[in-house]
């Protein structure tokens, strides 16, 4: 503890230490930092803690696509209780409605033109707008760095309920550091499996996650760059000095080691 106070001290960042999870609970205890099925109502209701990152990150979405669907716009403000959908709602009364036959039998006039009134039209009617749409950011992040210096002892599945990043093994006491330069947009332990999380946002495409930390020194909407302290390491269950490090590209995990560089 002192040693961890003593390099604090020395780095001459004031962090703010929070989330002190109950060793006893149960995302500290989980074993597996998952990905969660969509409920069957197809929505979320929002607990006190939780931002819209954090609900895509746990039902492995994109959060542009959750936003949108429910038509919340940057800085992406939740609260709590807040019904989220996650997949689109379906509305069986707009579907009667529409497949109902009309009653009306009464037929609008046609009204013939004159082979000089179509040319007339064609000369008088404005030129078609077509309108592009703004391209997505989905630039790589120039460059990816490791969060600790460590050993990987579990690597990526893309399978199942297995691990959707890789666990690294390192010291105790060692700094959990940004991967990439970005925005710190979930900092806590709401997430069944991750225990204290810190969620980073690298642009609009890539997302980066710090689980199994013992503390987090960061908060929520604070940028950081490449090689800033996040969080202090911890680990799980009796695995100790453990990190657990994940990439998500468009919401979906990717294999950390193919960004990260090589050893």
């Amino acid at each position: 503890m002192v040693g961890i106070f003593v390099c604090l001290f020395i780095s001459g960042c004031s962090y703010q230490v929070i989330n002190f999870p109950n060793k006893n609970s149960q995302s500290y205890r989980s074993n597996n930092a998952s990905v969660s099925s969509v409920p069957a109502s197809g929505y979320h209701r929002v607990k006190r803690g939780e931002t819209l990152f954090s609900i895509a990150f746990g039902y492995g979405l994109d959060y542009r696509e959750v936003a949108n669907l429910n038509k919340i716009r940057s800085p992406y403000t939740i609260y709590p209780k807040q019904k989220i959908w996650l997949r689109k709602k379906t509305n069986s009364v707009s579907k009667r409605v529409s497949s109902a036959p009309s009653r009306s039998t009464n037929k609008a006039p046609v009204v013939k033109k004159s082979a000089s009134d179509i040319q007339l039209q064609k000369r008088s009617s404005p030129p078609k707008v077509v309108s592009k749409s703004s391209p997505v950011n989905s630039e790589k992040v120039s460059s990816w760095h490791w969060p600790i210096d460590g050993t990987v002892v579990k690597g990526f599945s893309s399978g199942g309920v297995s691990s959707k990043g890789i666990d690294i093994k390192g010291q105790k006491g060692n700094l959990v550091k940004a991967a990439a330069n970005g925005v710190v947009v979930y900092a806590g332990s709401g997430l069944i499996g991750y225990g204290n999380l810190v969620i980073v946002k690298h642009n609009d495409v890539y997302l980066s996650a710090y689980a199994y930390n013992e503390r987090i020194l960061v908060k929520e909407q604070q940028t950081v760059r490449a090689g800033d302290a996040l969080a202090v390491i911890g680990g799980k269950g009796s695995e100790k000095s453990l990190l657990h490090f994940e990439v998500r590209r468009d919401g979906q995990p990717i294999d950390p080691l193919k960004v990260l560089p090589r050893k």
